[in-house]
């Protein structure tokens, strides 16, 4: 169900995460994400069964009647559509939702599990399914609880006509996707056909306990994409943090994981830390290799290199699945983890460099505030020279947006704001303190400080409170009213 739901989502949760962030209005391309999402990983659930049987697969908890069939692809529907909501929460910087959603899930499959497996212990392997479906629906419950209290709208018109217009990115995504999910799903499933399936039982608690010094650099690579989709110049500084967070974090963790290898198979078995003590080391080891890796990918989706890296990733893909064969035959698990580490290590080699590139590279940010302060002291010497008002501009960087100027008409207003917060459903802009202003908006509100500052303001004007006006040039003796 996770690898089907996967292919499901057809690159659209990735899309969302370097879209979503340009757009003011996200509601109607959140909205069809999701139905696409969950029409084409149901569409998958109901064909799979077919094609495994076309195999000679026979899988009677799934297909054995229609009701199970209804239920294992109804799970893959929910999967892949949850799937791209948790991503279109990141790439509108609501991780709160996602984390809500996915605990709920977690504690509803393990409350449920029991209850099913007691009801349905005639039905082998059903149980598993439904707590798993159950799960995942009823994990909904709360994330769209905290989204109605937040003020967003739930349900929006899908925006079937962007989405049309985004299809050759979301594919190109897909294509990377996929070839990151394959190997980590996979190579279990080659270790039982090429070594035996005792020997994937040690293996693969030693791949999962491999996989937690992964999940920092993974996620960490995924709000990177999130940061720099919505401002591109802050990719190096980003970048660097990203790599140094890797780095202080992975490191104690490896060596804590490589004095504890042994100690933790033992708790699943005398015979899992006999076997899978090696391969654990080794695969612990692989972690240095695979920064670069990670970082890789999320630097290309950034810098729309989207294509290039899903075909260098599928050839990794290849070599990875290729080397855990030729070294599970060889060596058996210590062969193929060897195997595995050194592909590892020339995947590190061949991406190092453009992550160093980037980690390197002096974006238009580090030159922006030299340029920037120049000319705000080039304006503050004029204003002070020539009567301008430096309060509209200090009001403009403070709040985020214009201070009331009176029209022809003498009616204060106040103009629209600089900074904005988006709903995830659509809702309209609001209002946010600079502290949580991206940095993009930041320099916009800069610009637009700048734009105060070299506008005039009357003596007669009737500002909002707190603001306090400046007096007229004396070379501008008439009201020069704001455009």
């Amino acid at each position: 169900m996770m690898l089907i739901g996967t292919i499901g989502m057809f690159g659209l949760g990735t899309l969302l995460i370097g879209e979503l962030p340009k757009r003011l209005e996200p509601g109607g391309l959140v909205a069809a994400a999701l139905t696409a999402a969950g029409l084409g990983s149901l569409a998958l659930g109901l064909g799979f069964p077919l094609v495994a049987s076309a195999f000679g697969g026979h899988l009677p908890e799934i297909s054995g009647t229609p009701a199970r069939l209804a239920l294992f692809a109804g799970g893959v529907a929910l999967t892949g559509a949850s799937l791209v909501f948790d991503e279109s929460t990141i790439g509108l910087m609501r991780g709160g939702v996602q984390l809500s959603r996915n605990l709920a899930m977690s504690v509803i499959k393990l409350l449920a599990l029991p209850v099913t497996a007691v009801v349905l212990h005639d039905a082998f392997g059903v149980g598993l399914i439904l707590a798993w479906v159950l799960g995942t629906l009823l994990s909904l419950v709360p994330a769209a609880i905290m989204l109605a209290h937040g003020g967003s709208r739930i349900f929006r018109r899908p925006d079937w006509l962007l989405l049309r217009r985004l299809r050759k990115v979301a594919i190109a995504h897909n294509w990377l996707n996929i070839a990151i999910a394959v190997p980590p799903k996979l190579i279990p499933v080659l270790v039982t056909v090429i070594v035996s399936p005792s020997a994937n039982a040690a293996f693969y608690v030693a791949w999962m306990l491999a996989s937690f010094l992964f999940m920092v650099p993974t996620h960490l690579s995924t709000v990177l994409f999130a940061i720099v989709s919505a401002a591109p110049e802050m990719l190096a500084e980003k970048l660097r943090s990203v790599l140094r967070l890797s780095i202080m974090i992975g490191i104690p963790a490896m060596v804590a994981l490589a004095l504890l290898a042994h100690f933790a198979l033992n708790i699943f078995g005398a015979s899992y830390a006999h076997l899978a003590t090696v391969p654990l080391w080794l695969l612990i080891l692989s972690y240095i290799p695979g920064l670069p890796k990670t970082q890789y990918i999320a630097v290309c989706r950034a810098t729309g290199r989207v294509t290039q890296a899903a075909a260098l990733l599928a050839v990794a893909c290849g070599c990875e699945l290729a080397a855990v064969v030729i070294g599970g035959k060889l060596g058996g698990l210590n062969g193929l983890s060897l195997a595995y580490l050194g592909v590892t290590v020339v995947e590190g080699i061949v991406t190092a460099p453009t992550v160093m590139r980037a980690a390197n590279a002096r974006g238009r940010q580090q030159h922006a505030p030299t340029g920037g302060m120049a000319a705000l002291a080039a304006l503050a010497s004029a204003a002070v020279s020539e009567g301008y008002s430096l309060d509209a501009a200090t009001e403009v960087w403070r709040t985020g947006s214009f201070p009331a100027i009176a029209p022809d008409d003498g009616h204060p207003t106040r103009m629209a704001l600089a900074v904005t917060n988006v709903d995830l459903f659509g809702g309209g802009p609001a209002e946010r303190s600079p502290g949580l202003a991206s940095y993009r908006a930041r320099q916009e509100a800069g610009l637009e400080a700048l734009i105060a500052l070299a506008t005039p303001v009357a003596d007669h004007v009737h500002p909002h409170p707190g603001f306090r006006a400046g007096t007229n040039s004396p070379r501008s003796p008439t009201p020069h009213p704001r455009q």
